[in-house]
């Protein structure tokens, strides 16, 4: 039975079988022939989250963004590595330090550009972001833990609902919130301990004895792991120094 007479006898159930099945082969090809291109499959390597954009967000989006946004993905972006191997340039080395210019120590891996404060600009962007959000946030007014919580009443005979348990924001369960980012000047960490240590963001409340911490780091994709690990081990000692004070704290 050829593949038209199948389709032509199939019930609806299984015509959305089959073209489930069918976009999953192709999908395992596509994946196939990406760990075959060392370079362009480097995604396949990422343990991160899969970042879905919607067709709504391509919309708002600039045309440039979109452009580098693939193009860097995929390591067709022009570095001094990829003009080389095009035969644009003659040398594919960095302009800065001398080493090779791949992407990725273009983007995240030259020393001189770190010290010069180059990654800084990025990661202040990110920082300013996330500090404009949390500070609205900080502000808004949250229910007291001494309000009465909501009692719904179920008719005689009926078994009633499961309500699923609605998950909490840590900054509802605290008031009169505080906040600090390193953005300009060096952040000064809360006086409830002396520490030289200066995360990105620090927001605490005094009268609830709460502090959170929050660290940024923008590394290289293959790097995430690891560059989460140095953060966490370097303000470990300190988180825990908040709760032997007795103060509740997040990093």
């Amino acid at each position: 039975m050829t593949h038209f007479q199948q389709w032509s006898k199939a019930t609806p159930k299984e015509k959305s079988s089959m073209v489930q099945s069918e976009i999953r082969t192709v999908q395992e090809q596509r994946r196939a022939k990406a760990v075959e291109l060392s370079r362009q499959g480097a995604w396949m390597k990422w343990n991160l989250p899969e970042r879905k954009i919607t067709w709504a967000e391509l919309w708002r989006m600039e045309p440039f963004r979109i452009s580098f946004m693939l193009r860097s993905v995929y390591d067709t972006l022009p570095s001094p590595s990829n003009l080389h191997q095009w035969g644009l340039i003659e040398e594919p080395s960095c302009k800065l330090c001398g080493e090779r210019g791949t992407m990725a120590h273009i983007l995240s891996g030259c020393k001189v550009a770190l010290t010069q404060g180059r990654y800084r600009w990025r990661n202040d962007k990110v920082l300013k972001h996330l500090a404009e959000i949390l500070d609205i946030e900080r502000r808004k007014k949250r229910p007291s833990k001494t309000e009465a919580k909501q009692i719904r009443f179920v008719r005689e005979g009926d078994t009633g609902h499961a309500t699923k348990s609605q998950q909490h924001f840590i900054l509802d369960k605290g008031s009169e919130w505080n906040m600090r980012a390193d953005i300009g000047k060096k952040l000064v960490f809360p006086e409830c301990v002396q520490t030289t240590l200066r995360p990105d963001i620090v927001v605490w409340s005094q009268s609830s004895k709460m502090i959170v911490a929050i660290e940024l780091t923008v590394p290289w994709e293959e790097r995430c792991k690891e560059a989460y690990q140095r953060k966490k081990e370097k303000y470990t000692e300190l988180m825990t120094t908040c709760r032997e004070r007795g103060w509740k704290a997040w990093l």
